[in-house]
Formats: C-alpha cells, structure tokens, sequence
C-alpha cells in the first residue's frame, strides 16, 4: 500500500506541476523546475518514507503543528477564497507531510492496524489528486467552466485534509504525553486566528516550512541511516537541488530567506576552512607520531634471558550467544595450546541456536568448563554476561585457595583461534615484570578475499597506536586477546565491565584512574590471536564500526575525570584527550565534507566553473592524494610483514582498498553521536561469517 502512495504522490505531484508550468514561456524554467524540483522531492519522500522506527517526542510534537497549519490553511482556502491555490508550493506541503507522517507514525501498536494504515494512506493519495484538480480548475477558469465548480473541489479538499488531518492526530496523541495535546490545542488555534487575518504569508510561510523540513529530514536520514557511499552522494545531491531552485527562482517573499541563506553560507564556509585545516593538522600529527613509534615494539624473544618462576593460571572468559558456527573451533584451538593452567569458560547467553551442542564433545575435558545463563537475566549486553561470569569463577577460585595475584583473566571472542606456543609468551611476558596489570594481544584478521583493508588496520594501524600508547604508558585493552591479573580487577571493587558498547576500553579508562597503584598494560607484537572479519556484507561491516564508534562517544564522560586525575602522568592525559575528542571531531569533519560538496554542487550549477569551484576542486583532489599516499605507506608496511617479496601492484592495491574501507568509514561518527544522543545504546548480534 505504501509503494500505491508514492504512486499517487508521484502522478499527482506531475500532474500539478505540468498544470502550472503552462504559465511559463521560457522552456528552460520548466526543465528546471521539474528536474530541480520535482523530481528531488519524490525521490526525497521515497527514501525518507521507507525508513522505519523513526518515532521521538519532540518530532511528534513539531509535525502537530505543521498539520494544525495545513489543516487550517486549507480550511481558510475553502472559507475565505482570499488567496488562490499555488500548485507547486501546495502540493510539496502535502507531499512533505504525507511522506513524514510515514516515518514519523510507525509505532508498534498502529502497525498492526492494517486497515487504519491503508485508510489513511488512501486519502492522503486522493487529497494529493484533489489538489491537482484544484490547480488545473483554477487555472483554466477562463476556459467558461461552471464558476461553482471550483467551490464543490474546494469543499472536497476540505474533507480530505479534514480527514488526513484528524487520522494524523488519532496516531500523534495515540499513547503520547500531555505535552502533545496541550500543543495539539494551541497550534490549532493559534493557526485558525493567525490564518484567517494572514492567510497568505501563512500558507506561503507553511509551504516553505515544510519544504525545508523535507531537506533537512533527508539530510539527517543520509546521516543517521546506513548507505552505500554512492547513494549517500546521490541522496544529498537529491536532497540540495530544490535549495538551488528557490534561490534562482523570483517568487515573491522569498528574497529574505535567500538573504539570510546567503549569510548563512558565508559564515559557516569560514568556519568549514578552518576546522578542515585544524583536522588536516590533527590528521597529520597522529600520522607522523604512529610512524614514528611504529620501530618501539614489544617481542618476547628479547625476553630469552627470564626465568619462569611463575605459571599464571589463566581464565578464559568466552561469551558466547548464537556462536553455532565457530565456538568449537575456538575451543579446539585453545585446547591445543597444551598450557597446563588453562581453564576455558564458555558462557552460553541464552542462545537459541545448537551452541550448546557444539562444545559437549569437549565436557569431559578438566579444562572445559560450560557456563549457562537464562532469561530474563541472560541476553543483557557482553558486560553484563562477562561479570556473571567472573563473580562465579572469583568464588570459586577463592574457595579453592588459588592466588588471584597469579590468575590472568582473558577475554576471547567466540571466533577466535591461537599458536600452539599463545599462553606460554603470554606467561613469559607476566614473569619479566610481575607488576604488570595487563596486556592486549596483537589481533590479526583472517583475509578470505584480496581486500585486506581490515587486516592491514589491526595489524598496521592499530598496531601502532598501540605502539605510542606504550610510549604514554596508556595501552589499552581493545576486545579480543586481552589479559588482565584477577587481583586488578578484585581491587576495582565493583562490577569490571560495564553496559559500554566498548566494555574493554571502558574498563582500561576505570583502571587508569582507579587506586590501583601503578596500572600498566602492553602489547607485544608476537602474541597474536587470529578472528574472522566482515566481507562482501558492507552494511554489516558499518554497523559493527557504528557500535564502536558509539562505545568511545559514551566514553568521553571520563574526560572530566582524566584531565583532573593527580595520579596520571601529563603525557597520560594528552593521549587520552586526542583519543576521546577524536569521535567528535571526525563527525563534524563529515558534516564539514558534506556541507563542502553541497555548496561545490550549488557554486557549479548556478555559476558555472569559476574561480571559487576550481579552488574547491584542486583542494578536494589534493586532499584525496595525501590521504591515498599515507595509505599508500601503511600498504608498503604491511606488504613487508606479511609478504616475502614486495609487489608495487599489490601495494596500489591495498592502498586503494584500505581507502576505500576509509571512506565507508567516515559515515560511522555522525551515525553513533545521533544514536548516542537518542539514547539507543542496544544493539542486535552481528552474524559471524563461515
């Protein structure tokens, strides 16, 4: 019924405007009023319309008022005959809020009301006919038809917008707070009395309104949602063209908006320059230091000369939920480590799918310990089962007189595998310094396709990060692979993970600024564990990246804390400040980027390649190469770790791929700061890939 809708819309829509532009001689205007025009808003209504679950208080209670003024504009249309109808203007207003009214009202309780849906969606497609019928009625009068004609269409639109408008209201207030009838009741009578004096400017001023409300919604549906990077491209292409419409257009009362819309985009072009030369710089300098601390590496081999007085007793936590396809083989691996203090716990989080099943084989192993948890406790967040966990094994480790001092905790995921030789460096590694709190494991990523864009992150990128974080002493635990003593986190006092979408970070940042005498954590470059990556499933790659993101958004509440820590060092607060701010600080450089290509498209179309484009042009180019030649020398070092001849082919390629991946990045930031703001912190399980 949806897709008969944006029929309907689109016929209608055509309709009016093929009516109107019979006023125009210049054949110019009328291909760019349809192409500038036209078709973006049915494009737009489309793409905005077909995205689900967008309900909030405060659109509730803005799209009550955009109704309560259609409802009585039209209503004074009918009674009053003081303005005509204006085709264009009119039927995007009914466009705009048929369109949004699909967004806006899919609630969970009216979804199910098929019959109520399809009504309401019938006569908003008859209301979009009826407006059509108005235009053309009023603008042939002279042609002698029946000068009541015009009354009794007028008298139908009424109904219809009476209809669409009280169905629109039925779903705004339908289980909604107070707050939305009290508005409900103010925006219909302030619209009515503001109406019947004003009626004019209302209706243009409305028409406007929503117009602006259709760009905007769609640009925040290009932000918000996940696209492939073309068709983000071509939605905000889309979604600017009317922009440029009205500001080449001479419609009356639109010369203030194109005044202030002017300034607007003077002033924040300044600012655009500035924060992309300050992130040009940031860019630069986190770079140059990765580099630079790329050669200060961790290997256990130069820990040949250490004694082992000491064999940790290692706890293997694996939260596992739906974990079918690969949790045995994880078990296999870690069993065929042949470290003698192992035990391995695999949580089971209420899973509904054989993985249970998958690790019996392995129950009559001393070292296999299966661990059940069941609703409604189960199924809360990785944090919450990795602390039911540890309470159950700290219990029982404490019955059994082990020494948490010499008990490492370890978080694996359920796809992971490991050398045989994995816990025996890692033991190494806690008997050359016993006052060692953590280590991180270098992760590699399993490549099944030549695009290694992932492996080369963890294993370049991250890598080195990790590598200057050794330097500030604020090595941090990053997911799989990560060891911590038991006696550290017994000493925190409270639960160690938290309902952070990155729980390993947010317990690295808790430990930093805990009590706990000389925190310090490492990563060697030889302790490496192996996981599976996301491949030929882009959208799922970018909803993984989005929970991260949003993880180290939620994190920058410890900011405050960090910067008055009297117990870290300055060097330890100037890390953890670049990497906190740095989330916000990519998404505001992916609103700059998007704003520059808007106003690059605006300055192209409406005067031409002049001065201004071919600066915007060479600037963007420039920056294209400089990103692509820095990838260009994590590619190179990546090809000698992991190849045993250096290919300059296989190089470019990698360089490209890694840029690529980048670029379907760079939506993550803007996506998880508006999930962060709109408080949804849960996530559902991404599928592992066989």
């Amino acid at each position: 019924m949806t897709s008969v809708l944006y029929l309907l819309l689109g016929i209608g829509l055509t309709f009016d405007v093929v009516l109107s532009v019979l006023k125009q001689t210049d054949f110019y205007d009328n291909v760019r009023l349809i192409g500038f025009l036209i078709i973006p808003i049915i494009l737009m209504t489309y793409i905005i319309g077909t995205q689900t679950g967008r309900a909030s208080l405060y659109k509730s209670i803005l799209l009550t008022l955009i109704s309560s003024f259609i409802f009585a504009a039209n209503i004074n249309l009918f009674l009053t005959h003081s303005i005509e109808t204006t085709p264009i203007l009119n039927t995007v207003s009914l466009v705009a809020i048929t369109g949004l009214q699909n967004v806006f009202s899919n609630r969970p309780s009216f979804l199910k009301l098929t019959t109520f849906r399809n009504w309401y969606f019938g006569i908003s497609g008859c209301l979009i006919s009826a407006t059509a019928i108005i235009s053309f009625i009023t603008i042939n009068q002279k042609l002698g038809i029946l000068q009541f004609i015009p009354t009794i269409l007028h008298m139908i639109l009424a109904g219809f917008v009476s209809l669409v408008f009280g169905m629109t209201m039925i779903m705004q207030l339908h289980k909604q707070s107070q707050l939305i009838v009290v508005v409900f009741v103010m925006a219909i009578l302030v619209a009515l009395g503001f109406g019947f004096y004003t009626a004019d400017s209302s209706l243009f001023f409305l028409q406007m309104t929503l117009g602006l409300l259709l760009i905007v919604e769609t640009w925040y549906t290009g932000i918000s949602t996940y696209f492939n990077s073309y068709q983000k491209v071509l939605l905000f292409i889309i979604s600017s063209l009317p922009l440029l419409f009205f500001f080449r257009s001479n419609i009356e009362g639109i010369n203030y908006f194109k005044e202030f819309f002017y300034l607007l985009i003077k002033n924040f072009t300044w600012f655009a320059v500035f924060f992309s030369v300050l992130t040009f710089i940031y860019y630069t300098i986190e770079t140059l230091l990765l580099w630079s601390a790329y050669r200060t590496k961790y290997f256990t081999s130069d820990l040949s000369d250490v004694q082992i007085n000491t064999e940790y007793r290692m706890v293997i936590l694996i939260p596992c939920m739906n974990e079918a396809a690969v949790i045995k083989d994880t078990v296999k691996s870690l069993l065929a480590t042949n470290y003698d203090a192992l035990d391995i716990y695999v949580i089971d989080d209420a899973s509904t799918d054989n993985t249970v099943q998958q690790v019996e084989e392995f129950k009559d192993n001393q070292k296999f310990h299966l661990l059940k948890r069941v609703k409604p406790e189960a199924q809360q967040g990785k944090g919450k089962a990795l602390n039911w966990a540890y309470k159950k094994v700290t219990e029982s480790y404490l019955k059994q007189g082990y020494i948490l001092e010499d008990t490492l905790v370890t978080i694996i995921d359920a796809d992971s595998s490991v050398d045989t030789d994995y816990f025996d460096k890692v033991n190494l590694v806690f008997n050359s310094d016993f006052e060692l709190t953590g280590l991180q494991s270098k992760v590699q990523v399993l490549n099944k396709n030549r695009d290694v864009s992932q492996d080369l992150e963890f294993r370049e990128i991250i890598n080195a990060t990790q590598s200057l974080r050794s330097r500030m002493n604020t090595v941090a635990f990053g997911g799989n692979g990560q060891f911590c003593k038991l006696s550290t986190l017994f000493a925190l006092h409270e639960d160690p993970w938290t309902t952070s979408l990155v729980e390993d970070f947010d317990l690295s940042l808790r430990l930093f600024l805990s009590a706990i005498y000389n925190v310090r954590n490492v990563q060697y470059d030889d302790i490496q564990i192996k996981q599976t990556g996301i491949y030929n499933d882009t959208k799922a790659l970018v909803k993984q990246r989005v929970r991260w993101a949003q993880g180290n958004v939620q994190t920058f509440k410890y900011l405050g804390k960090i910067m008055k820590s009297g117990e870290l060092e300055k060097k330890q607060k100037l890390e953890f400040f670049f990497t906190l701010i740095k989330p916000w600080l990519m998404a505001i450089e992916y609103l700059v980027v998007i704003y520059t290509g808007i106003v690059l498209l605006g300055t192209l179309l409406l005067f031409g390649f002049n001065v201004a484009s071919r600066s915007f042009i060479t600037v963007f180019v420039c920056m294209v190469l400089y990103i692509f030649l820095i990838n260009i020398v994590w590619a190179i070092l990546y090809s000698k770790n992991t190849r045993e001849k250096l290919s300059i082919l296989l190089v470019l390629k990698d360089a490209y791929y890694v840029t690529r991946f980048l670029v379907i990045l760079s939506q993550i930031y803007p996506q998880a700061i508006l999930r962060y703001f709109n408080a949804q912190n849960t996530w559902d399980k991404t599928n592992r890939q066989n």
